[in-house]
């Protein structure tokens, strides 16, 4: 197989998509400026291993996408997390994988269905169905589009399949066992962040907090060179209080920036909403990603891997919200690698359990329902003193019963858009009434009426603007941002590249760079 790269100076850093004529030995492939290419691959990614060999085919510490070329065999390399993913679908004769979905919709030239409702709900069947029993496609006007999470996806003679990415974790018999795989790969993970034959600079970063999981896996990322975090300052809970981690941070050795938890105005807002229709991880588009490109180590899933307090699904992909899949559209933008420490190891839960559970860990117990036995251990081995983390669970995500776009420019995008559909459009000052009322309703629910059995009926709001239609919007948005690169760097050319290739030895996008 061969592989032909277009690289679009316009599009988002990491971004690419794939074109296969049937029939063709040829790779057509349109990348942002930041995808490292060589002769036999093309990746946006940190693996735990040499990063020379391009072996990120054969590891699921693999936090970022790619594609890989063996002989006659294809690979596309899904990220090692259910947090980001690939989407392919054929049409006109044209096989089409994508690491973004409206980057997909540009170049296959495809339309999200506006009478369909169930994007956003299909999107997050993830978190609930894990990778067996999610929704795997999603209807556009004029084909079906797939998914892929965490597998990889192998094209063989034409045929494209999904396989299970290797299990590179040994057995964990100990906490000594978990502890020195974490540090190994954190170190693999730094070296292949930092290697020389890289092209562009990356900087590893943390996010931190009062809790568990960030704190644990800021420890763990010190070994992969990290130096810098970032914290939110409050939680959604008025008497919960203060979710920063810069106290930590500091007995870390690590510098700490705070950032609030609600701003007016969100950077890229439509690569958000895009990513599920929903906003929970808003306000990480307001930390300051070190330039060009950052290793996000992010400690999401740990709930899965590390409570003591049983589960009720024994599937280790499946987890109670799907937050941090909200990143997987914004990352590309700002050239953001998000790697999940948690998802290390995550086909080991059983064994990471049977660990949390045995007297050795018995020391680490705080016996209260909030309780990661493992992670407080990494922690205070650090040296932190207990009372400085993991007191009480606190929330810090800007999901919200009322759905609505929060920056000027991301709203006023949204009201052409349901102009366009002929859907009506609130004044902004019902807008503004709805959130506050919406925001007390919430409080009032969470801590008074559901202690009290009360079911929550429908609400004013859920009339207004769903997950699905704000899904179907902004990748309306960010489609054209694809097109529009597309169109400045030859678009005629990319579209129609199959005309000229292979019969004279040549190809549209080789001629066109």
């Amino acid at each position: 197989m061969r592989l032909v790269g277009k690289r679009i100076e316009s599009w988002p850093k990491l971004a690419w998509v794939v074109m296969i004529k049937d029939g063709s030995d040829t790779l057509n492939i349109c990348h942002g400026p930041m995808v490292e290419t060589a002769d036999q691959w093309i990746v946006e990614a940190v693996w735990a291993g040499d990063f020379a060999a391009g072996n990120f085919d054969q590891t699921d510490l693999v936090f970022g996408t790619g594609i890989r070329c063996r002989g006659d065999h294809v690979t596309f390399v899904s990220s090692g997390t259910v947090f980001d993913r690939l989407w392919h679908c054929r049409n006109n004769k044209t096989l089409f994988v994508a690491n973004s979905l409206p980057a997909l919709l540009a170049l296959a030239e495809l339309d999200l269905r506006t009478d369909y409702d169930r994007y956003s709900q299909d999107v997050m069947t993830i978190a609930r169905g894990g990778l067996s029993e999610r929704v795997r496609t999603i209807p556009t006007k004029t084909v079906d589009v797939d998914s892929t999470y965490y597998n990889n996806l192998v094209l063989d003679q034409c045929v494209l399949k999904e396989i299970a990415k290797p299990d590179s974790a040994p057995s964990f018999k100990s906490f000594e066992d978990y502890y020195q795989y974490l540090t190994d790969t954190a170190a693999k993970l730094g070296a292949n962040c930092g290697a020389p034959e890289r092209t562009n600079k990356i900087t590893p970063f943390s996010s931190i907090s009062s809790g568990y999981d960030s704190c644990a896996t800021a420890t763990i990322s010190r070994l992969a060179g990290c130096k810098q975090t970032a914290t939110i300052r409050k939680s959604t809970s008025f008497w919960r209080g203060s979710d920063s981690g810069a106290p930590v941070a500091e007995q870390l050795g690590m510098s700490c920036t705070e950032y609030p938890r609600t701003a007016a105005y969100y950077p890229l807002e439509e690569a958000v909403w895009a990513a599920e229709g929903r906003a929970g991880i808003l306000n990480w588009t307001l930390f300051d990603y070190p330039e060009p490109l950052c290793l996000f180590f992010t400690g999401c899933h740990g709930e899965k891997m590390w409570d003591r307090v049983d589960h009720d699904h024994p599937d280790p992909f499946v987890r109670r919200d799907t937050a941090s899949l909200g990143f997987t559209e914004y990352r590309l933008h700002r050239g953001v690698f998000q790697c999940v420490m948690p998802f290390w190891g995550i086909r080991h839960s059983h064994e990471l359990k049977a660990i949390t559970l045995s007297p050795s860990m018995h020391p680490w117990y705080t016996n209260k329902d909030y309780d990661k036995p493992i992670a407080r251990r990494i922690i205070e081995q650090a040296g932190i003193p207990r009372k400085f983390f993991g007191m009480l669970k606190k929330n810090v995500s800007h999901e919200s019963p009322f759905l609505w776009p929060y920056s000027a420019n991301a709203n006023t995008s949204f009201r052409r858009y349901l102009d366009e559909q002929r859907q009506p459009a609130p004044p902004a000052w019902v807008i503004r009434l709805v959130r506050c009322l919406s925001y007390a309703d919430s409080l009032f629910y969470k801590n008074i009426a559901c202690r009290f059995g009360l079911k929550k009926g429908r609400r004013l709001w859920d009339r207004f603007a769903g997950p699905s239609l704000l899904f179907k919007w902004a990748n309306s948005e960010l489609k054209k941002t694809y097109t529009q690169g597309m169109e400045a760097s030859g678009g005629a050319a990319i579209r129609h590249y199959a005309e000229v290739s292979d019969s004279k030895g040549t190809n549209a996008l080789t001629e066109h760079r």
